[in-house]
């Protein structure tokens, strides 16, 4: 048995170390400067007040009104429609305490579900279906025919359309970050009832699925129990297993088991129970609607599993701001209904030239409420004294863009 802990404050540090999934320890990166959110200054507060928000993603505006105008084909398109909703997001939770959050939270919901059954007649107007409403979330994904993307937009109860977007991967943890050496879990102490190991919570892995039979997802001290407490598949295949690998190499990093090797592969929260959300199939890839139905089943399922934290080593590019990209929408309203979310910064760091690249994280990397993480070097030694950014990672100012009254983007 292990001691109840502060989860909240405590394990979110724990679980930083395990997100970007590089065979490298890790560092987080603070609030990178971000393009589209204003300062506390009088004149970009007035020019925010400006703005006119457009109701189409950048990248599908263009291929809507050209179909809308029959210069090019007019077929089906998956996209992904933010509710209208009078509750806007909370942008300030730390003025909030748990129980305002909550009933917070709780409005909006109420307002999604009054809110969907309109917008699925607005949807079937226009030629197309609704596939699926989330409404812990907002969002419903849907498919339409392009052309018909500016209709739809007409209707009150639409906030935003963007496309169903491709969603990718990200990619002696315990000795490099430091974790051994902090008083988290020390080992100094012959009480390791003591250790702060991530019980008395589950972390949701959202990825390509957890390959459970593993001995590193396994508590090999209590007789061979599994770490991994309930798995589900988003993607259609019908498996919960890890046939791309990289959903398991995520969760080893946290919750590898200490026994193994003596302790070669322990993950910084190895005494967590794991919940196995499968979004990315079996080539690694997957779409913003897989992940945005994790995250709603997460978030009605926050009580009933006591889901304190959400690891997501995965994203798409960022194009919309965030205050419109639907994973950052989902990503917030998850913290809005107070779970800690984790996301990789990316792996974009630098071209195929070696040129280092800025603004390349991902989103929802790009949501200032979760906590976004990049790849270290560690130069293979236990000192962090040594560690650098790798040059591979993600890094910021973070973009996205609105665009003002005068037509300009910010």
């Amino acid at each position: 048995m292990f001691n109840k802990f502060n989860f909240k404050q405590t394990f979110a540090t724990l679980v930083l170390f395990a997100l970007s999934v590089q065979m490298v320890s890790f560092t987080v990166f603070g609030q990178a400067a971000r393009f589209d959110r204003t300062d506390s200054t009088e004149k970009q507060t007035d020019q925010m007040d400006e703005i006119r928000q457009s109701k189409i993603a950048p990248d599908l505006e263009e291929p809507a009104n050209e179909a809308f105008h029959n210069m090019r084909p007019d077929g089906m398109q998956r996209v992904i429609i933010q509710m209208k909703s009078e509750t806007p997001l909370n942008e300030n939770l730390g003025d909030l305490n748990e129980d305002e959050r909550e009933a917070m939270f709780e409005r909006e919901v109420e307002a999604n579900k009054g809110t969907k059954g309109i917008l699925v007649t607005d949807v079937a107007r226009v030629g197309g279906r609704v596939k699926k409403t989330y409404d812990n979330l907002g969002l419903v994904s849907a498919e339409l025919p392009l052309s018909q993307i500016n209709e739809l937009i007409k209707s009150d109860n639409v906030a935003y359309v963007s496309p169903d977007r491709e969603v990718q991967s990200f990619g002696h943890v315990a000795t490099t970050t430091g974790w051994d050496n902090t008083g988290i879990k020390d080992k100094g102490d012959s009480d390791p009832n003591t250790w702060l190991t991530g019980t008395n919570g589950h972390i949701v892995v959202i990825d390509s699925g957890i390959d459970s039979s593993h001995n590193l997802m396994r508590w090999m001290d209590a007789g061979g129990q599994n770490k991994v407490k309930y798995n589900k598949d988003f993607t259609g295949e019908g498996i919960t297993g890890d046939a791309y690998g990289h959903g398991t190499h995520v969760a080893s990093m946290f919750g590898g088991d200490w026994v193994l090797n003596n302790a070669a592969y322990e993950g910084v929260a190895d005494g967590a129970s794991i919940i196995n959300l499968r979004v990315l199939n079996s080539t690694g890839q997957g779409t913003v609607s897989n992940l945005i139905a994790a995250l709603d089943w997460t978030v009605a399922n926050r009580a009933g599993w006591n889901i304190r934290v959400v690891n997501m080593s995965l994203g798409t590019a960022a194009r919309d701001s965030y205050r419109n990209d639907p994973l950052c929408l989902a990503a917030r309203r998850a913290v809005n209904a107070g779970i800690v979310v984790v996301t990789s910064a990316g792996n974009n760091g630098k071209d195929a030239a070696g040129i280092k690249q800025f603004g390349s994280i991902g989103s929802p990397g790009i949501e200032p409420s979760v906590i976004t993480v990049g790849a270290a070097n560690t130069f293979g030694t236990a000192s962090r004294s040594d560690d650098t950014v790798a040059s591979f990672s993600s890094r910021g100012p973070t973009r996205g863009y609105v665009t003002l009254a005068s037509g300009a983007r910010k």
